[in-house]
């Protein structure tokens, strides 16, 4: 895997639950629902959960609709790892290491 960068402007989504839900791939609505679910269903809700939720999942969304095709490929590559059918990479320890350089 490299490292790209992506010059392109970040597209706009509204932080709300509502938008954020709707800009999210299909594939992963089902567990923005879970989770909300487990926020909210607690005796007393945690704002600081909520907030902290509604901002990674206002991450996700952002990113996946910036570039759904390398969304999906990284969703590709870590199905891949965790199945066994890739192999990981070295680790970052690892990889100064084989370069020679000593920390």
């Amino acid at each position: 895997m490299t490292v790209q960068r992506h010059d392109r402007p970040q597209p706009h989504i509204e932080r709300t639950f509502t938008a954020v839900r709707a800009a999210l791939p299909a594939a992963n609505v089902a567990a923005f629902d879970a989770e909300l679910e487990q926020i909210t269903h607690a005796p007393v809700v945690d704002l600081a959960a909520l907030d902290d939720f509604l901002s990674a999942w206002w991450r996700i969304a952002t990113r996946a609709v910036a570039d759904p095709v390398d969304w999906q490929r990284v969703h590709e590559e870590a199905e891949q790892l965790q199945s066994g059918a890739r192999q990981p990479g070295p680790t970052l320890e690892e990889v100064p290491a084989r370069r020679g350089v000593q920390r």
